[in-house]
């Protein structure tokens, strides 16, 4: 099943299935990945309980061991209710189940909000803790966006551009899980220029720039599309090898390093909530023609 809103020049489409946004037309252009399998055939899943990749496929809580050999945790994989619905907006929701407790001992509440703007779309994270004691998670998205390549147009003329100048370190993988080492990236730069062999080492990602905001421009034209990941601890580029399109994902959280414990409590970049606590975080993308 899937879902469409339409509000003035602004539409967007999203699966029940992961609750994945596919489709997002501004001005009847199109700025989502089409899930060609070609390269990839995903558009913009949701990262959650996890980010990235558990180290042997499993890790341990209170005492216990629980498998999770799957990339990314589970919610991508898992179909949402439509829990709300506005002139303006779609909500969503995932609650724990005993299918869920099988591999992820804690009990939740987890709500994704599509909110258009104008000129685009905001997309909220609410994580309500339903467990009798403290929750441990990551969120993050993993949104595609399409390069156009019409009117001569090829994927080496597009640049990704942050707010601010960054002198920032990538943090390398190695296999699936964070190196480490850390390598010299940007030094009080802004630019980083699309090519064929920029993701030949995976996915770039840096923690804690000072900028909130990155956008995806081309030396063509005076298009821009821009992503606000404002409080979101890190961020990461990644495209197959001339796949004409670009995700920009912003986590909170991180795939397990080489050398980490496994105990859930220690893990990098992990959000920790108390007893009905709640977590709440928004990204927005927005297009300028």
């Amino acid at each position: 099943m899937r879902q469409y809103l339409k509000k003035s020049n602004v539409e967007i489409e999203v699966l029940n299935d992961g609750a994945e946004l596919v489709s997002l037309k501004v001005n009847g252009k199109e700025q989502m990945w089409d899930r060609n399998p070609e390269y990839w055939a995903k558009t913009s899943p949701v990262l959650f309980p996890f980010i990235g990749t558990i180290k042997d496929g499993h890790y341990n809580y209170n005492g216990k061991e629980y498998v999770m050999d799957t990339r990314h945790g589970f919610a991508r994989d898992m179909q949402f209710n439509l829990s709300n619905k506005g002139e303006d907006f779609l909500e969503f929701l995932l609650s724990s189940s005993t299918e869920t407790l099988k591999n992820y001992p804690f009990e939740f509440d987890f709500y994704i909000t599509y909110r258009i703007l104008k000129n685009g779309v905001a997309i909220e994270y609410r994580v309500e803790n339903k467990t009798d004691g403290d929750m441990y998670f990551s969120v993050g998205a993993h949104p595609a966006f399409k390069l156009d390549t019409s009117n001569n147009k090829v994927i080496q003329d597009y640049y990704i551009e942050f707010e601010n100048k960054e002198t920032l370190d990538r943090l390398p993988l190695d296999g699936t899980l964070i190196s480490d080492k850390v390598v010299p990236f940007l030094k009080d730069e802004n630019k980083i220029k699309i090519t064929s062999e920029l993701f030949s080492e995976d996915a770039i990602i840096f923690k804690n720039s000072t900028s909130n905001k990155v956008s995806i421009k081309c030396n063509k034209d005076s298009s821009k599309l821009t992503l606000d990941y404002k409080g979101f601890q890190y961020i990461a580029f990644w495209s197959p090898k001339n796949a004409p399109f670009v995700c920009l994902e912003p986590w909170y959280g991180i795939s397990d390093f080489v050398n980490t414990t496994g105990n859930l409590e220690e893990k990098e970049g992990i959000q920790k909530l108390g007893k009905k606590e709640i977590f709440n975080a928004v990204m927005s993308i927005t297009i300028e023609e």
